[in-house]
């Protein structure tokens, strides 16, 4: 991807011109708070967010979509206080999966008479029909809904593909969900493997795409290249994830910081939104002031210019190497 961004910016003037080296932080957790306090800012927030229109799908969702993996090992009831706190920024799109501990019971507490106004997204990750309708069950009871607004076959680098579209499949079985009303829209979603993709894109079966993208990770998994033009091609919506690379060694069983050196997070968060058709980033958080740095990023984005763009991918390269294939990998075993 970084041979069709050349830049005559060194990488120590596009940190300096782009604040990187300013120390600014922000995510506040234990080891990082962030400048502007919870207190002043969370009433400072008006409740209008951008929104862009997701694909084929067209509906229309803020550009900050809810990730639930980071907070699910937190009580219940302060998920879906977290959960409320961030609908009341505006937020109009969440995201959950019944894998992620507790996630789902909170966003079901919160939701209640909310639920319309949500665009709200689950998944499965299955391998059998079985499998699939017990995942689905569990989300259903959870949640506290009887339809998704997307719903997922998800990680599909982890997944047994080979029978997916036999009538007795899952993706099969997925698409039946839709017909049938439980979902208004299918989805297929992934952090490696890109090439897997391909063939649902191209199937027009597919509304909703959520991938793994951020300016590391497209040096080692670049679905930039390999998987969101074909998107585009077939105006499948496009939801980014994993934007800051995840949690920290992808330890998803408390809260954690990112992968991305905090400071980085601001320039990661205009790279995801920067990518052409690309409608909202999906941000795990793991408290109140995360939503609160989130929201603002949301609110004052700008689109990054071709030399901030080029620079930021030089800058990702040496991390690229240092994270490896962090998320599993790039291309198919022989």
């Amino acid at each position: 991807m970084s041979e069709s961004h050349p830049s005559s910016v060194s990488r120590r003037d596009f940190l300096a011109c782009t604040g990187l080296m300013t120390g600014a932080t922000l995510l506040g957790n234990s080891s990082h708070t962030s400048a502007a306090p919870v207190a002043a800012l969370r009433d400072s927030i008006p409740a209008g967010l951008p929104r862009r229109t997701l694909g084929r799908t067209e509906q229309s969702v803020t550009t900050f979509t809810l990730g639930t993996a980071a907070f699910g090992s937190l009580a219940p009831n302060e998920i879906a206080r977290l959960v409320n706190f961030t609908l009341d920024q505006g937020v109009n799109s969440v995201d959950t999966s019944q894998q992620y501990q507790n996630a789902q019971e909170g966003v079901g507490l919160a939701l209640g008479k909310r639920r319309q106004d949500v665009f709200l997204g689950t998944k499965v990750f299955a391998n059998s029909i079985a499998e699939a309708e017990a995942s689905l069950a569990k989300s259903i009871r959870l949640l506290k809904t009887d339809y998704f607004d997307v719903l997922y076959y998800h990680s599909l680098g982890n997944l047994n593909l080979d029978r997916a579209w036999d009538p007795d499949g899952v993706f099969t079985w997925l698409l039946r969900q839709k017909r049938a009303g439980t979902c208004r829209y299918v989805g297929v979603s992934g952090h490696h493997l890109p090439g897997r993709f391909q063939p649902f894109l191209e199937s027009g079966e597919v509304d909703v795409l959520l991938v793994a993208v951020n300016f590391v990770d497209c040096h080692t998994y670049d679905f930039e290249q390999r998987v969101l033009p074909l998107a585009r091609q077939h105006n499948v919506g496009m939801m980014a994830m994993k934007v800051y690379g995840g949690m920290a060694g992808m330890n998803y069983r408390k809260p954690a910081p990112p992968q991305m050196p905090v400071q980085h997070v601001p320039l990661a968060f205009r790279y995801a939104l920067s990518l052409p058709g690309v409608a909202t980033a999906n941000i795990g958080v793991c408290n109140e002031q995360e939503i609160v740095d989130n929201v603002r990023m949301a609110r004052e984005f700008q689109p990054l210019t071709p030399a901030e763009h080029a620079g930021l991918l030089e800058h990702g390269k040496p991390l690229a190497a240092e994270w490896g294939a962090h998320f599993g990998p790039v291309e198919e075993s022989a």
